[in-house]
């Protein structure tokens, strides 16, 4: 039998075979990485961390040497699911003195504020810190939903006021800094400083103005000129530059995320912050002027997380040696903006009977 040679036609149909092939195990591999790619995202959310750090100051008051602080920052929770869970547990084992939560309480903007305090329920309730809880609010904290935190007391809200800590005869203060969504500006911060707080005090908070209703950058004579020893919480890094000409000491801050997914060599993918990427997560010393931005505990757009897991922050005030001690403050007017806290007694975590608020 007789084979005819096969013809340029043939060829090409083969070619054009063998390319379909490839494309198609090409398309399936970048789909399979896809999917394992959020599979893993999708876990790596839920891997809340523990991570503690020393802070050193020499205008740290000899009192706190030692003082523990909880940072926490973007919790975005619309209910009690995994990620919730699993912050609860890790807190029930955690010692410190006092929890901070920097902002962003709700999922978003348009997130209802009662499934969001049901969920902030079941997730402190009965956690009883010597000092407290504190919060300031973030940019998703909007629609009245601050205000009413407030009004439910677990939280002392920083909201044109401050805190003024006291121990064994020493203080320190913490001041509020609030962000606010400016209207056509998406995801964008607008800053002012009349009390290191920003416009959502003015659009959602029924607090007063400063007696003369003008911006001032801080609450009282006491504070502005440095004679305790000041923490802002702000949500954003971005109050770190007026906070370092200021003076402040310390700025605990979050809305960053960390970046949310991070890539090697390259960083955080999606950084908010105006300083640029260096400030998306951890310890930064500028000037006398400390900062720790917390890379936040839940998620924004997308449920994952790529190696920049949830973070619990443990914070140790420590005071130097050969610290020198703060000039005695000169008579002034009253600290009227200042809100004392006294420390409550220490107990271990409420049962369901017991999940009332304080």
């Amino acid at each position: 039998m007789q084979h005819t040679p096969a013809g340029p036609d043939h060829a090409s149909r083969i070619t054009r075979h063998a390319t379909r092939r490839v494309g198609c195990l090409v398309g399936l591999g970048a789909v399979a990485l896809v999917a394992l790619f959020c599979l893993y995202g999708y876990w790596e959310a839920g891997q809340i961390e523990v991570a503690e750090s020393e802070l050193f100051f020499e205008a740290l008051p000899p009192a706190f040497d030692g003082f523990r602080i909880i940072h926490l920052s973007c919790l975005h929770t619309r209910g009690f699911g995994r990620v919730e869970r699993r912050l609860r547990r890790l807190l029930e084992g955690i010692d410190a003195d006092l929890l901070v939560m920097a902002g962003d309480f709700k999922a978003h903007l348009s997130t209802p504020p009662e499934p969001v305090h049901a969920s902030l329920d079941r997730i402190f309730a009965g956690l009883d810190y010597p000092w407290g809880m504190v919060a300031c609010p973030g940019n998703h904290d909007v629609g009245g939903f601050y205000p009413q935190l407030a009004a439910r007391g677990r939280f002392t809200c920083l909201l044109r006021n401050s805190l003024l800590v006291e121990k064994d005869g020493e203080a320190i203060v913490l001041l509020g800094g609030a962000t606010a969504r400016p209207l056509g500006g998406r995801g964008a911060h607008e800053i002012d400083e009349c009390s290191w707080v920003g416009n959502v005090a003015r659009r959602t908070a029924p607090w007063r103005l400063l007696p003369d209703g003008k911006a001032r950058p801080l609450t009282c004579h006491r504070v502005s000129a440095g004679k305790l020893f000041r923490i802002l919480v702000a949500h954003t890094p971005d109050f770190l530059l007026d906070a370092q000409a200021d003076g402040i000491e310390l700025v605990l801050a979050g809305d960053t995320h960390g970046g949310q997914i991070r890539l090697p060599f390259v960083g955080g993918l999606y950084i908010k912050t105006r300083l640029g990427r260096k400030y998306d997560r951890g310890h930064f010393v500028e000037g006398r002027t400390q900062m720790y931005v917390n890379p936040g505990i839940g998620t924004q757009y997308i449920p994952i997380r790529f190696l920049c897991r949830p973070e619990i922050t443990v914070l140790t005030l420590r005071r130097t040696d050969g610290a020198t001690s703060r000039a005695q403050a000169a008579p002034t007017p009253p600290d009227r903006w200042l809100t004392g806290a006294e420390p409550r007694p220490r107990r271990g975590p409420a049962g369901p009977d017991e999940r009332g608020q304080r």
